[in-house]
């Protein structure tokens, strides 16, 4: 089996919710996320092993909206929702916020595990944006929940993708790796029949093993409570009310944004006083260094001035 899980989680832990026992029995919801063009509709289809969401060679965002779709695997109702591009950097308009909400109400009242579409060989600075957007729109605590799955296995050839992810020497892919718990799987997303079945089976290997670790938690916040009750009532809810839903959603992707900002400034910090206290002779040196540099710049202005 492709990427074998490397961490452990505590059970309960916050940002996760354990699913009522029949539920969690039957059901399994999984959410596609990734910058746009990486063949998440097109991963969408592999896993529901029809053409439910639609994908094509295309310039522009070919999926506008959220979307669903369900297939049965081994007795169990399997969820996928597909997203639109709300994982870029751009300006945040009300119709990304639409979006998230919508994404919010589908995989209400939340995704057991998110996969990370990436295609295999370019993971690019796009991708990078992509995986803060996602910490953004859901939550840093999202990350114990999240599988990386590559696209075009087709192109790998006689590697495999454990000596792939083993070997690059791409390290943001390494670290992006390494923060999703060391889980990945790949997809050929134009396998059809026996072979489509065989790594959707795999991936479900993989899934499950999370979902072990995770004892049947489903991640979930604040947003994702008050969706389930949309979900429910979807078709009827007041536009007023629904509104009013989408402004604590924007409410709420703006603090995890400042939350994650301050959380990256504070890591860097850490990294910064780490670096100072093991290299103090060097970091002494550097301090007189500015500070002579500084003297000599005050003394050149004050000559000047008279």
């Amino acid at each position: 089996m492709e990427g074998l899980l490397k961490s452990t989680y505590g059970t309960m832990s916050e940002g996760t919710v354990k699913d009522d026992q029949s539920e969690s029995s039957s059901s399994l919801r999984l959410i596609l996320v990734g910058r746009s063009g990486c063949g998440k509709s097109a991963t969408g289809n592999s896993i529901l092993c029809q053409p439910k969401f639609e994908s094509r060679m295309s310039a522009q965002t070919v999926t506008k909206t959220c979307q669903e779709g369900t297939v049965t695997w081994n007795g169990r109702n399997i969820l996928v929702v597909d997203t639109p591009s709300i994982f870029e950097e751009k300006a945040l308009d009300q119709e990304m916020y639409k979006n998230i909400g919508d994404c919010y109400v589908l995989s209400a009242p939340g995704p057991h595990v998110l996969l990370l579409v990436t295609q295999l060989g370019r993971y690019t600075a796009q991708d990078m944006v992509a995986m803060r957007r996602v910490k953004e729109v859901f939550g840093a605590g999202v990350m114990r929940h999240m599988v990386v799955l590559f696209t075009h296995m087709e192109d790998l050839e006689h590697e495999s993708l454990n000596e792939y992810v083993d070997n690059t020497n791409n390290l943001k892919l390494r670290l992006l790796v390494h923060e999703c718990g060391g889980r990945y799987y790949g997809f050929n997303n134009r396998a059809t029949g026996e072979e489509q079945k065989k790594q959707l089976a795999g991936l479900m290997a993989v899934v499950e093993s999370l979902e072990g670790e995770l004892q049947g938690n489903f991640y979930s916040n604040d947003l994702f409570s008050q969706a389930q009750g949309y979900k429910r009532d979807r078709g009827r809810i007041p536009g007023r009310e629904y509104r009013s839903f989408l402004a604590q959603v924007q409410a709420q992707v703006e603090k995890q944004k400042q939350e994650l900002e301050g959380h990256m400034l504070s890591k860097a910090l850490h990294r910064v006083k780490k670096w100072v206290w093991s290299h103090i002779g060097l970091s002494a040196f550097i301090l007189i260094c500015i500070l002579v540099y500084l003297a000599i710049l005050i003394n050149w202005g004050i000559t000047h001035s008279h």
